[in-house]
């Protein structure tokens, strides 16, 4: 993993004693420390004693393409120090010192440089930390938005193709990114024109390795061409979305969960029915640190949990016990991976135009139908504990799309600090023209 590049800028106003008592340096050295947990490498610029220092500080952090600014708050600085640095649009972090001592002359008045600063107009998204140079410490507060900076550059910089668009009737799969990730449509021609162009060479040489296909015989050839095109095709992109039916399975006698699977076993991901937005979900949820996100729908909800499916995309390391490749559910087609979804902590995910829906809790090792499916409990939304009916109520009334984007480990605070970096914000609440009762 390519380490990030922040820039680390101490802001320190002369008249103050804790301009003199080094402590910027002190904040360097701990930073370099707690950079190498994160993945993060900073560049000290400065220190910014001026607002003609900032500027130049300013320029060389937008020339030099930084992906993170944190601002050392070592004394108290005033807006026209800051206001160079405050408008650029880098991902902003203030960090302010604890007083140096208690009693008598007062050395920084750091904290008090740290309520200003959280105070000015221009300031946008911020993430403000006070604390001394501890490297313990440092690294944990700032752990979350490393990887939320990661999931920034996806949602800026990803590169998707869009193959076919999306399924029949599912109008709000056509929705596409806002915040700069680049599409490239092509229609499912240029999928079955791959298909034919796989050799048959290359075909007997996959079914070696993918055993469950080879089982299958002349229909487990087709799925297995049917992932070879694929791989072709996503070379240069970061993902696919893909409409795998009606076309597909009319067209070739095969349903192509099962290939779409053992792509994500390769860390390809394919989404299925031409979910794009579902896509950027799932590349954005592993990019901050989320395991193997796979899409799923939310089929049932009981009193205890809401049961999530799909027809069998996900790959092997999702499983809880014995995985069997089916016919598809509806068609009778080969083939679709059936396995219970292994239990532990999750992390969920749904990227629209509106907001950012940010899930979490756990799976509890119970299964459903044919496919991938497992029952989610302890349901929290945005931080906030729901229970079924309360998620329920919340994920219809708010209109969101009917794939849901699970992850295997908690990306919480990382998720909720993208959703402020992004501009994005939080989906939270339903839209009050939508709403409606359960019962059983």
């Amino acid at each position: 993993m390519e380490p990030l590049r922040g820039a680390f800028v101490p802001v320190l106003r002369p008249l103050f004693r804790g301009s003199r008592l080094g402590l910027e340096e002190a904040m360097g050295h701990v930073l370099e420390e707690a950079g190498r947990v994160l993945g993060l490498s900073f560049a000290p610029l400065g220190p910014v004693r001026s607002g003609e220092e900032a500027q130049e500080v300013a320029r060389r952090v937008e020339a030099e393409g930084y992906e993170l600014l944190l601002l050392g708050l070592v004394t108290f600085a005033t807006g026209d120090v800051l206001r160079p640095l405050l408008e650029l649009g880098v991902p902003k972090v203030f960090w302010a010192l604890p007083e140096a001592w208690i009693g008598g002359v007062l050395p920084q008045n750091a904290l008090c440089g740290l309520n200003l600063a959280l105070s000015l107009p221009s300031l946008g998204p911020a993430k403000w930390l006070y604390g001394p140079p501890d490297p313990g410490g440092l690294a944990n507060a700032l752990a979350p938005t490393a990887k939320a900076v990661r999931g920034l550059k996806v949602l800026r910089e990803a590169r998707l193709l869009w193959l076919g668009g999306p399924a029949p009737g599912f109008d709000r799969f056509a929705e596409r990114p806002t915040t700069g990730a680049r599409v490239e449509e092509r229609d499912l021609e240029a999928f079955f024109a791959a298909y034919e162009a796989v050799a048959q060479e290359e075909v007997s040489r996959a079914l070696e390795s993918w055993k469950g296909l080879a089982s299958l015989g002349e229909a487990g050839a087709r799925l297995a061409r049917v992932a070879l095109a694929l791989k072709a095709l996503v070379r240069g992109y970061d993902g696919v979305a893909f409409r795998d039916w009606p076309e597909v399975p009319e067209r070739l006698g095969v349903f192509p969960s099962a290939s779409l699977a053992l792509l994500a076993d390769e860390g390809l991901w394919v989404a299925p029915e031409g979910d794009l937005m579902g896509l950027l979900s799932q590349l954005v949820l592993r990019a901050v640190g989320g395991e193997d996100p796979i899409l799923l729908d939310v089929v049932a909800v009981r009193e205890d949990g809401v049961l999530l499916w799909h027809g069998g995309e996900a790959p092997l390391s999702w499983a809880a016990g014995e995985v069997h490749l089916l016919p598809h559910f509806n068609r009778g087609l080969p083939a679709v991976r059936h396995m219970v979804l292994r239990p532990g902590p999750v992390s969920a995910l749904r990227i629209t135009g509106s907001g950012l829906a940010v899930l979490g809790g756990r799976l509890d090792g119970r299964g459903g139908y044919w496919g991938a499916s497992g029952w989610l409990r302890d349901i929290r939304w945005a931080g906030e504990p729901l229970g079924p009916e309360a998620f329920l109520g919340r994920w219809l009334g708010a209109g969101m799309p009917h794939h849901l984007v699970l992850a295997r480990g908690d990306c919480g605070s990382a998720l909720l600090e993208l959703a402020r970096w992004s501009g994005l914000g939080l989906v939270l609440t339903g839209r009050e023209a939508v709403w409606g009762v359960s019962w059983r």
